[in-house]
């Protein structure tokens, strides 16, 4: 699929727990103990993460466009999300480090990571499979496990949800692909797909309307009945 699919998907994707929130009357809905999920803050990083799989392009025009913005995206969000961070803790005094600094550092680490493997990066492989998926959702699972609750560390929290939620809807969208994903790699290199849809084609175009279509029908049906 081409970015312009995974964009609206993965838009049409961030906003489910929009609705949801809407239908309960809540800004927020709790995740876990004592973190809050707030869903219209996950919703640009929802369309960025879309994007994400995809940051193992060759270095097309399109592929160089595609980093360049998650590059820029991510690093703006973790350079003002650290300033942030410091202010609060050693000016302001507000939180404890520990408590904001480490889920900030623990993005920075997971970016680098990535930076480091795109030049050795393969189309359609690593960040294709579940277990890249599996990676990108550590720091939620971490910060849920073991991170205290403030509202920096829910804002930060809401951003990073929303993104995984983007780079997951990439994934099944690709499955509609003719290629389809290597949802096992590296422990199977198969490629698994349900759909024989070529990127670019007028199905994808239809795949698009479908969306929209299902996605709006679902928002209707959690309005009416959450």
């Amino acid at each position: 699929m081409n970015g312009y699919t995974h964009m609206i998907v993965g838009g049409l994707s961030g906003a489910i727990p929009v609705a949801i929130s809407i239908a309960e009357k809540k800004f927020g809905f709790s995740i876990g103990s004592q973190h809050v999920y707030y869903p219209l803050i996950g919703v640009l990083p929802a369309v960025a993460g879309s994007l994400g799989p995809d940051i193992d392009l060759p270095n097309s025009k399109g592929g160089r466009a595609v980093r360049l913005f998650l590059k820029s995206a991510i690093t703006l969000f973790g350079a003002l999300s650290l300033s942030l961070a410091v202010y609060l803790c050693f000016i302001d005094k507000l939180i404890r480090p520990v408590n904001v600094l480490f889920p900030v550092l623990a993005v920075f680490t997971l970016v680098c990571l990535i930076r480091l493997l795109l030049p050795i990066a393969q189309h359609r492989k690593g960040t294709h499979s579940g277990l890249a998926l599996l990676i990108i959702l550590l720091p939620i699972i971490y910060i849920i496990g073991y991170i205290s609750a403030n509202l920096l560390v829910n804002i930060l929290f809401s951003m990073w949800l929303g993104f995984c939620i983007g780079w997951t809807s990439h994934l099944f969208a690709d499955t509609f692909n003719r290629k389809g994903v290597p949802w096992l790699y590296p422990l199977d290199g198969k490629f698994y797909h349900i759909a024989n849809i070529v990127t670019g084609s007028k199905r994808e175009r239809t795949f698009r309307k479908v969306c929209v279509v299902v996605f709006c029908a679902a928002y209707l049906a959690i309005l009416v009945f959450v």
